[in-house]
């Protein structure tokens, strides 16, 4: 499986420590709670480190993530004598004077808060539960505080998506498992195999659409963690999960697929809806939305041409094109995901 971008999302990291508790190893964890502008570690990231000292994930590099891993070697032997180990919370600036936290080492400006504990063979149960919810692209969502890492199976009711609170002694750190970095793709040919694939490492959750079960680019797309066939693509709109979170990219074969594609998302909560095409093709294409009465708000809300404006000739410079203006959009229609000023 590709990964998620946020090590809190990321499988490949609970596998990791998933393999070590079940050796009857204990692992320390350290999430990324908050960050500023600048900081080279984002809220969400993660590393995890055996008693082997050997790690999975990033904090942020350098000599901050060098310290912190002999630091969780020295919690580990504690632990492993003791039995118990208190969760850690450190505000790092990245300056050579701190006037609010610590030091990190780095000078690079711009603040982070890290929160560590060590996990140990008990907590098998809720890590391969972890997992279970990730590889459904289910609701859930991991909690952290005085006590430790616990996990809570309802559907969260609000974002952001991860979220982190502090007074006094007490904390609160609630990382939710569905990923809210979403796109769906009509059409699973080249241009959608290579966009898969960039968004795929961009942290996103791909779900990919086409009308032809045996195309190979559809076939070989290992990007992809839905990938859906459908009669008519006007179909897909109603089988996108977590609309109101998903970019919506439409690339089919052609036109007249696009605009089946298109009457099926238009009208939806979709915050993003865009669509590949020459001037001549978008013209027909918006011709054809007012003729089947989509209104011209609607209308006028598709990105089209779809991407940021350069030569784009291959499938894989379209690709990141798209992914680019996705990127550029983000802070616009989700406020939540633009760091704190430092």
């Amino acid at each position: 499986m590709p990964p998620r971008g946020s090590a809190v999302l990321d499988p490949n990291l609970w596998r990791w420590v998933l393999t070590r508790l079940e050796a009857n190893h204990p692992v320390h964890l350290t999430h990324v709670a908050w960050h500023s502008r600048h900081s080279p570690g984002t809220t969400g990231a993660t590393l995890a480190v055996d008693p082997r000292g050997d790690t999975a994930g990033t904090i942020g590099g350098g000599v901050m993530e060098g310290e912190l891993i002999a630091r969780a070697a020295a919690t580990l032997e504690a632990w492993v004598k003791s039995g118990a180990a208190r969760v850690e919370v450190r505000e790092l600036e990245h300056r050579r004077k701190a006037s609010r936290g610590e030091r990190s080492g780095l000078f690079c400006a711009g603040r982070q808060t890290n929160l560590s504990y060590v996990l140990g063979p008990a907590k098998i149960g809720e890590v391969r539960r972890i997992l279970a919810l990730l590889d459904a692209d289910a609701p859930g969502t991991v909690v952290v505080g005085p006590g430790g890492l616990t996990l809570d199976e309802e559907r969260p009711a609000a974002l952001p998506p991860l979220s982190f609170e502090q007074q006094g002694a007490g904390f609160e750190l609630r990382a939710q498992l569905l990923n809210v970095k979403r796109v769906a793709i009509l059409g699973g040919g080249h241009c959608g195999l290579a966009l898969s694939r960039v968004m795929a490492q961009l942290g996103y959750t791909v779900t990919i659409f086409d009308t032809r079960a045996d195309v190979f680019t559809l076939q070989q797309n290992d990007f992809a963690t839905h990938k859906i066939v459908v009669e008519d693509y006007a179909e897909a709109g109603a089988l996108i999960r977590q609309p109101e979170w998903t970019h919506v990219v439409v690339m089919s074969a052609n036109v007249d697929d696009d605009i089946r594609g298109l009457l099926g998302v238009v009208r939806g909560p979709f915050p993003y809806v865009g669509v590949m095409g020459a001037p001549a093709k978008l013209t027909r294409i918006r011709g054809a939305l007012r003729e089947a009465d989509v209104a011209q708000e609607a209308i006028d809300r598709l990105y089209a041409p779809i991407g940021l404006p350069m030569t784009s000739n291959t499938p894989e410079e379209i690709a990141i094109s798209v992914a680019a203006e996705i990127l550029r959009e983000r802070e616009r229609l989700f406020p939540f995901a633009a760091p704190a000023p430092a």
